[in-house]
């Protein structure tokens, strides 16, 4: 059987859970410990990052995109990329604009009001706001929020007809992050509405969520 290392909130083990849950690919979750300093996950991965995918030979691969692309080859039904190269493509980009700019605009928008004591986010009364990164990240989150309406006007999803590898790596900001701090659903991405209601009423979306999501504490 696959061993996933894996945190149960971390966005990046939380979107390749999404993939296995969809392929139905049995796995074992493993939440690794003191992984900066244990020398045996230090062999899994030399980067020391979650997540971890360890085959049943024992070989590893880490990088969450990476594992999905290495699921979506060894176990290619469902196909969770379109067969148009332009569209494989375009899918791909749209998967790893996520990891490169839109996770850290959402990084700064919860960094700039809350400190976190997982699972909670704990609101920062308002003179311990970092207002300028606040404005800075909403601006940001609004634009790529703007550009993802668009990519999904006159689409089911990110990949057209089929939930692809873009959709599972934008369900936790999405459906859980985003909602968590009221920034969705809103009026003006009507397409991401409802892309947000059928993601979390598929079968794969919610046996991949995490077990204890991330609530918000008031100070």
């Amino acid at each position: 059987m696959l061993k996933l290392y894996a945190f149960d909130r971390s966005p990046f083990g939380w979107k390749v859970r999404v993939v296995l849950a969809e392929k139905n690919v049995p796995y074992e979750v493993i939440v690794p410990e003191n992984k900066n300093e244990d020398p045996a996950f230090a062999r899994l991965n030399p980067i020391r990052k979650t997540p971890v995918l360890v085959l049943q030979d024992g070989r590893t691969l880490y990088e969450s995109t990476v594992i999905n692309e290495y699921l979506e080859e060894a176990y290619p039904q469902p196909a969770m990329l379109p067969k148009d190269p332009f569209e494989r493509a375009r899918v791909r980009m749209i998967e790893d604009t996520f990891d490169q700019y839109v996770y850290p605009a959402i990084r700064e928008l919860v960094s700039s009001q809350f400190d976190s004591q997982p699972p909670l986010l704990i609101r920062r009364k308002a003179d311990k706001v970092d207002h300028r990164l606040l404005e800075e990240s909403r601006t940001k989150v609004r634009e790529h929020l703007q550009r993802l309406e668009g990519e999904l006007r006159g689409r089911t999803w990110f990949g057209g007809d089929i939930f692809s590898l873009a959709d599972a790596a934008h369900v936790p900001a999405l459906t859980g992050t985003l909602r968590i701090l009221g920034v969705l659903p809103d009026p003006k991405y009507p397409a991401l509405g409802e892309w947000i209601a059928r993601a979390t009423a598929r079968p794969a979306c919610r046996a991949a969520a995490p077990k204890e999501p991330t609530r918000i504490k008031e100070a």
